[in-house]
Parts: C-alpha cells; structure tokens; sequence
C-alpha cells in the first residue's frame, strides 16, 4: 500500500531522493506488517533514518512526532476512533480529545 502519511519519494526530514529507506511508523514484528498493510510508513534518507544521531531510531521527539502525525492521518484515512486504532497498534500516541 502506498504511504497515507506522505505521497513523495523523498526523505520526510530533508526531502533529498538519495539514499533512501523505507521506515515503517509502528514497529516489531506484528506492528511492522500492519504499518504496511494500513500506509503507516514514510521515506527516510539514510542519515534520517539510522545512520546518524539525527535518524529517527535515535532521536525520541522526531519519532514521537511522527508517530503522532501517523496516528492522526491513520484516523482520519480509516474513519476510526483513538480506541480503534489502541486496539490495532496497543498504544496511543496523540492525546485522548474530549467531545
């Protein structure tokens, strides 16, 4: 499935097309198939991904606020709830929003 997060190849940090990786939002070996299957994946240069102390496996606010901004697409994309997606992924990521 192509990426509900963004629609370009190109790396979500510093939109270079070189040398990129595909990273999957919501990992480990369950969270990983699902990120496929549901878009919840975006493109990483390398030095963006995990080849410096600037990728994302190593900077917590940057995968923090991608994780957020998936989660939020995810909802909307799949018309769901914050429990839906609790219940797809085992945990919330954005703040549960009083109605």
């Amino acid at each position: 499935m192509n990426s509900i997060v963004c629609d370009k190849k190109e790396c979500f940090r510093c939109h270079t097309k070189n040398g990129l990786h595909k990273h999957h939002i919501f990992f480990g070996t369950a969270n990983r198939k699902k990120s496929d299957k549901d878009g919840c994946w975006i493109w990483l240069c390398g030095i963006h991904h995990n080849l410096s102390n600037a990728g994302i496996h190593f900077d917590k606010s940057f995968d923090l606020e991608v994780k957020q901004l998936t989660e939020h697409k995810w909802l909307e994309y799949y018309d769901e709830d914050i429990d839906s997606f609790i219940k797809r992924y085992g945990k919330n990521y954005i703040e549960k929003e009083d109605n």
